[in-house]
């Protein structure tokens, strides 16, 4: 943000330390308490079931992100119209979940099986990972994030005082919110089975680019050598968004009595929802800016400020997990030539939500 004054152009740029709206995710990792119904129910740990206990989390916090803001800007020659352009971007932040068993504990990832039913329960039923004197497994989950953005704006000046301004802006902005979310559950068989190992892992990524106009206002306080600064604006578009999802399995051994190899399809992405899918969505983008500032001599301004930012409709990669499955056509499950019987699940989902970031500002602008 600029102090309208005599000079015409103006630089300013400053780290940021921002937050992020959590990841979601469903319950992908269950265990149960012995001799609960969970426990004799033949379906050990699936949900809905009194003594099942979720394990994993039902979102994935990240640390507050490092990453930087940078403008530049001019006032054209009577001072009243001007341009700047502005652009963010958070540094790529990783989060996880991880839990495993050597067998003494219970690790069963939750589903609803539809008919036929794949040698599974039907309707609330769980996959083993872990089971005393059986198996012993795990489940790992990855998240990661990018955030970015640029925009260019014209500016009026609306009102102009010896202490107070306000200017008018209108411009296009551009927000690029990219995310990916990878499951790795894996079962070994105990001795005295043969040495044999299952390792399911399903990837989601998804891509929202938006694309928008945009208007705002600013409006700027000088008391003596300090001053304030308030921005609002808010920006209407279409968020191009991509959802793209993959899985394979990998058998070790011939316990399983599935020939050994990596076949396409893990647990909650098969053959039946994996690919790309791409849509177009209207979304809202407001914004609210903070700032106090200190003007030194020479045109050079040290500055602190807050933000925070909203995207009314985003696709996050959690949201597209379908729980609802068919193993019929899974080969690493139900060996080679498997054939897809009863409903094709899990299916492709197109889940939106919403999106904040919000933090802190320290910077320093230069006008000349």
């Amino acid at each position: 943000m600029q102090q309208p004054a005599m000079p015409n152009w103006w630089v300013s740029g400053g780290p940021l330390l921002w937050s992020v709206k959590s990841a979601p995710l469903p319950a992908t990792l269950t265990t149960f308490t012995p001799g609960s119904p969970s426990a004799t129910s033949g379906a050990g740990g699936a949900l809905g079931i009194p003594g099942t206990i979720v394990l994993s989390p039902d979102h994935l916090g990240y640390d507050p992100f490092v990453g930087g803001r940078v403008a530049v800007g001019r006032w054209l020659a009577d001072q009243r119209f001007g341009l700047e352009a502005e652009g963010f971007i958070l540094g790529s932040r990783s989060t996880s979940f991880s839990a495993a068993s050597d067998g003494t504990v219970p690790l069963r990832v939750p589903f609803v099986n539809v008919p036929p039913g794949a040698g599974f329960p039907l309707g609330s039923s769980s996959f083993v990972l872990a089971d005393p004197a059986f198996a012993a497994g795990g489940q790992s989950i990855s998240s990661s994030l990018r955030f970015w953005g640029v925009e260019g704006n014209g500016l009026y000046r609306a009102y102009s005082g010896p202490e107070v301004s306000v200017s008018v802006l209108a411009g296009f902005r551009y927000i690029d919110l990219r995310e990916n979310l990878s499951i790795a559950s894996s079962e070994t068989l105990l001795p005295p089975s043969p040495l044999a190992s299952f390792t399911g892992t399903d990837s989601f990524s998804t891509k929202n680019q938006f694309f928008g106009a945009q208007l705002g206002v600013k409006a700027e306080r000088q008391f003596g050598a300090f001053d304030g600064a308030v921005v609002a604006k808010v920006a209407l578009g279409d968020n191009y968004q991509t959802v793209s999802v993959n899985g394979s399995s990998l058998v070790v051994g011939n316990a399983f009595g599935i020939p050994p190899g990596l076949t396409p399809g893990g647990i909650f992405a098969q053959t039946t929802n994996m690919g790309q899918q791409t849509r177009n969505q209207f979304t809202v983008v407001p914004e609210a800016q903070l700032e106090l500032g200190y003007r030194a001599s020479n045109g050079i301004r040290l500055f602190i400020g807050y933000d925070v930012l909203y995207l009314s409709n985003v696709v996050r990669p959690g949201n597209q997990i379908d729980t609802t499955l068919n193993f019929t056509g899974n080969p690493a499950i139900n060996g080679p030539g498997a054939t897809l019987t009863g409903a094709p699940r899990p299916g492709p989902l197109f889940n939106g939500s919403s999106f904040w970031a919000q933090g802190v500002q320290f910077g320093a602008s230069y006008a000349f």
